[in-house]
């Protein structure tokens, strides 16, 4: 599975670098969290302490030091709930996305003149088809900019990409073959995209609840914009890479529903109409059917590739090799079904609320 990521996030990059339009910068700014989740996991699996899965060979190809935004960059798709921060307050949370607002604000108005700063901009957000699929400020957060200056952006950013792109092609070796990486994908509907700014007070003043305090709001943004990649850009860009696609789509939404569920608990004043609609989707029946015997493993596996503790799968040809069926009562084609249909219900359910 680590070769099937590898083979889709490469093809996904080296397509970008021969496009010629806005997906060649937006393709890869907007999958960086996916791509920088396969590179950590992949270099976790060959770096394993299990010697029926460590290949210390390839380990040694890798970049020797890993590029600091990769580790930070990875939890994009765990929204706000990743292993390493279980026990992390919602409110931990929002003073980082706090630091990052003001981080990236003191950069917009530092040349404006006094007085006028409240008229710039301090949101920039993604849309494709009317729907965010990214937001600066969470991304600011993301990559930990708040301690990069901005004169070292560049570099920052060029040795990010090559330490990414290096990782890949060390992970399609796994093929047996020095040439894997293809270059298939036709990236021009990701051109759509549309650039915005916005003010954060402004415009999120009245956005989803007015429970809720403006760095709620832009956690909020953070989920919305990560379900509506997983929902709108993703399968623009899975080409032949079915299996790959899908567990990126299933990662996302599992943790958009752990997300939504903690700030809804955290916050039981939010009592609009939007909130009541999306408490309904994270507790329904079909987000029950994630939480089933064996989908746990599943997503393990989908997110570490390594699978730990005891775990009896009848490994077959079918996609993701078998493990879908052998570990729940869904197929491979159902569980697609109801990644699909629960993320289209839960990306119009944000973007109402927030534009309720």
């Amino acid at each position: 599975m680590l070769l099937e990521d590898a083979l889709w996030m490469g093809d996904i990059l080296t397509s970008a670098l021969r496009h010629d339009g806005p997906a060649r910068v937006m393709a890869s700014l907007l999958l960086s969290g996916h791509v920088s989740r396969i590179v950590y996991e992949g270099r976790e699996l060959l770096a394993s302490s299990n010697p029926d899965v460590a290949l210390p060979g390839l380990v040694g190809l890798l970049p020797p030091e890993e590029h600091v935004s990769i580790a930070l960059a990875r939890h994009a798709t765990k929204m706000l709930d990743n292993q390493t921060s279980k026990s992390k307050p919602l409110k931990k949370f929002e003073g980082e996305i706090h630091q990052a607002w003001m981080s990236q604000r003191a950069l917009l108005v530092k040349d404006v003149k006094p007085g006028f700063s409240w008229l710039q901009p301090d949101l920039g957000f993604y849309t494709l088809d009317g729907y965010v699929v990214g937001a600066t400020i969470p991304l600011h957060m993301r990559y930990g900019l708040d301690t990069v200056p901005p004169e070292d952006y560049p570099d920052f950013f060029q040795k990010f990409g090559e330490d990414l792109i290096t990782s890949l092609r060390i992970y399609t070796c796994l093929s047996g073959s020095a040439d894997a990486m293809v270059t298939t994908l036709e990236l021009s509907p990701i051109d759509a995209v549309d650039d915005n700014d916005k003010s954060v007070k402004r415009y999120l003043k009245c956005a989803y609840d007015s429970a809720l305090n403006l760095d709620q709001k832009l956690l909020l943004l953070l989920v919305e914009s990560e379900v509506n990649t997983a929902t709108t850009l993703v399968p623009l860009v899975t080409g032949s890479h079915v299996t790959a696609g899908f567990r990126a789509r299933l990662i996302s939404l599992w943790h958009a529903l752990s997300s939504l569920t903690k700030i809804l608990d955290a916050h039981p004043r939010a009592t609009s109409t939007g909130r009541d609609r999306i408490r309904t989707l994270v507790n329904s029946a079909d987000a029950a059917r994630l939480s089933a015997q064996g989908m746990r493993t599943v997503r393990n596996r989908s997110v570490h590739y390594e699978i730990r503790g005891k775990a009896e799968i009848a490994f077959s040809d079918g996609p993701m090799f078998g493990i879908i069926e052998s570990l729940t009562d869904e197929t491979f084609e159902s569980l697609d079904a109801l990644v699909r249909d629960l993320s289209a219900d839960l990306s119009a359910a944000l973007r109402e609320w927030r534009e309720s």
